[in-house]
């Protein structure tokens, strides 16, 4: 029995997660969710920063940033 490779069908398009917001603030870049405004994460660098908001759940409104 041969299995076919998965395939999405045509015309389906995931949806796109929300970028976290991004803000500086004393130096710190400190990334929220866009739909209620909870911090996700923060660092010293704005792409590691966006990198750990990006892997976690917003707890408040159960969303993906």
């Amino acid at each position: 029995m041969q299995t076919r490779p998965y395939r999405p069908r045509l015309g389906t398009v995931p949806a796109p997660t929300p970028e976290p917001s991004m803000h500086l603030i004393r130096g710190r870049w400190i990334a929220s969710c866009p739909s209620c405004g909870y911090q996700l994460a923060s660092a010293r660098l704005q792409q590691t920063a966006e990198r750990r908001a990006r892997r976690r759940r917003c707890p408040v409104c159960k969303e993906v940033a």
